[in-house]
């Protein structure tokens, strides 16, 4: 399905994200303006899939003309976003310095520090958060430095037991932390995926690169593991996200495509090969990037990449590309599911089988030695159960 066969309003947003606005895409933009179209539709697809910026840019790019209620919406969203991106550059710096100072190694993951990599520019990419990857024997002292700046769990109550942060960092590979002051969200990461079997072997550290930022610089990862990292993000948050794409769809659009299948090679031996094949398609199809010869066809010939394809492409339109994911329990059944679709062999499913049975609420409120680790999914159940019964529900 190429981007002139996607139906609708998604199709425009969508082509508003292709990156870089060259004269080809102004066009493009320029000539879908032309036709009918449904703007309040296109606003609520641009919200949903959080690229108000970039849409509100490729308009102005593009010398496009929208209504002026719409405009006013985006105009207002957008200046929002680069001054929260402002404040959270000024942030992500003031971090990678407090780390380094105290000897912690660090690189911050997607945010400011991507959306400077592949659009050169940091007020226009809509960020929630900062995230920062640490290595695991760092995350102790992480969150202490944390929680010393001001900063407090947001899933957890903020006295966490010794016992119980060691039980989670064992089992967990991220944490959210809020600073009510700064308004400001960390995730702290000490594995690059939930499954480690997506990123084997990758060490981000020993690839990492300095990004420069309008007051400084942070490290951030290097392109091949940026690349590999990013599919395996997207793919296990299925796609849902046109952001995730055009991230991605910009990165790819940095590097000469006849590097394309070193990237692919690189991120398959690191496990993360299904991922990958599935982000190349997608970004072919939805944004008409062509793949390089022969690379299409290859990625084609298995069944399992085009099932993933097929998921990704359903879960970007869903039934309305302009209405939030529900989420009903029959979704998180299908997603964990899907999780299984997203790596091979024995290793990778034993590994996301144990995510599968493993609660965090029950690693924090019952934390065991890793060796009892069995336990978990015994209780999985029950724990489940009593949590529903004690929130009210039937």
């Amino acid at each position: 399905m190429a981007n002139g066969t996607i139906p609708g309003e998604f199709a425009f947003v969508a082509t508003c994200c292709r990156w870089p606005l060259t004269a080809d895409v102004v066009a493009d933009l320029r000539r879908r303006a032309q036709a009918p179209c449904d703007w309040g539709a296109v606003l609520r697809t641009a919200e949903r899939h959080r690229v108000v910026g970039i849409v509100h840019r490729a308009l102005h790019v593009a010398a496009v003309a929208c209504p002026p209620a719409v405009a006013e919406i985006l105009g207002k969203a957008s200046a929002g976003i680069a001054r929260d991106n402002l404040a959270r550059t000024a942030e992500t710096l003031r971090l990678q310095h407090r780390l380094d100072s105290a000897g912690i190694p660090a690189l911050m993951l997607k945010g400011i520090a991507l959306a400077q990599r592949v659009y050169g520019d940091t007020t226009f990419k809509y960020g929630r958060d900062i995230d920062v990857l640490v290595p695991r024997a760092q995350v102790l002292a992480t969150l202490q430095m944390l929680e010393d700046d001001g900063y407090s769990f947001v899933d957890f109550a903020p006295t966490l037991t010794a016992a119980q942060r060691r039980a989670y960092i064992a089992r967990g590979y991220e944490i959210q932390l809020r600073h009510a002051g700064r308004r400001m969200l960390v995730e702290l990461h000490w594995q690059l995926s939930e499954n480690p079997c997506l990123t084997a072997g990758v060490d981000p550290f020993a690839n990492a690169r300095w990004q420069p930022l309008a007051g400084g610089s942070v490290r951030t990862l290097g392109d091949d593991d940026l690349f590999a990292y990013l599919c395996v993000h997207g793919a296990n948050h299925f796609w849902f996200r046109l952001k995730w794409l055009a991230d991605l769809g910009a990165l790819l659009s940095a590097i000469p495509p006849a590097e394309w299948p070193r990237l692919y090679r690189h991120a398959q031996a690191h496990g993360a090969g299904l991922c990958a094949a599935q982000a190349l398609l997608l970004c072919s199809r939805v944004f008409g990037q062509p793949l390089p010869a022969g690379l299409e066809d290859a990625l084609l010939r298995d069944s399992g990449v085009r099932r993933l394809v097929d998921l990704g492409m359903a879960n970007l339109l869903g039934a309305d590309p302009t209405a939030a994911p529900v989420r009903a329990a029959s979704r998180q059944a299908a997603e964990l599911r899907w999780r299984f679709l997203l790596g091979r062999g024995l290793r990778f499913w034993l590994a996301q089988c144990a995510i599968a049975m493993t609660a965090p609420a029950d690693v924090v409120r019952w934390p065991l030695p890793r060796a009892f680790g069995f336990v978990y999914p015994v209780i999985r159940l029950p724990s489940w159960l009593l949590r529903r019964r004690r929130a009210g529900r039937p």
